[in-house]
């Protein structure tokens, strides 16, 4: 008796996923998955760089270890979105190390479905942001002082627009 199955369907699905776990691991964002009650269940190399916690340290924790005292309650309203089907795109928020420095990051949050549409966890891309928001402050401090002065600033743009003009311009014209 000989019996034949066709696995080409189950094969490219192996594939695929094998090809997807790859993706997940050389991100250099952080990306996390965790239960709907907070404790973390995967963790690439990419958290294990931007936190400093190796896999075996973190999984199964819960994921408040990762977020400030004063933050916590964060957590609880992004846990209640993802129960009810919500995501959270580029949620800008602060995260601690395991050296305990707290950095900028912004976050990608969004249900895990099981087979029947369920919603059975979370998945969690972060991206540190610290540059940019400390790029921000450093522009923001620079136009504050650009309008303290009485002499008119005016900046234009490679077309000739006026992208920028100070409080002493406004005055002047």
């Amino acid at each position: 008796i000989n019996c034949l199955f066709d696995i080409t369907e189950r094969k490219r699905a192996e594939a695929a996923a094998i090809r997807l776990a790859a993706v997940v691991q050389s991100s250099h964002d952080a990306i996390v998955a965790k239960t709907l009650n907070g404790i973390i269940t995967d963790w690439n190399k990419g958290a294990e760089h931007m936190f400093g916690y190796k896999p075996k340290e973190i999984i199964g924790k819960s994921i408040l270890t990762l977020i400030p005292k004063d933050r916590q309650s964060e957590e609880e309203e992004i846990l209640r979105k993802v129960r009810s089907g919500e995501s959270l795109d580029h949620y800008e928020t602060v995260r601690r190390r395991k050296d305990g420095k707290l950095f900028d990051v912004s976050l990608t949050i969004s249900p895990i479905k099981g087979p029947t549409g369920e919603i059975v966890g979370v998945s969690k891309i972060a991206r540190d942001i610290t540059k940019q928001k400390q790029t921000e402050q450093r522009l923001a401090e620079q136009a504050r002082l650009l309008n303290l002065t009485s002499d008119g600033i005016i900046v234009r743009d490679h077309r000739d627009r006026i992208v920028y003009w100070n409080r002493g311009a406004e005055e002047m014209y």
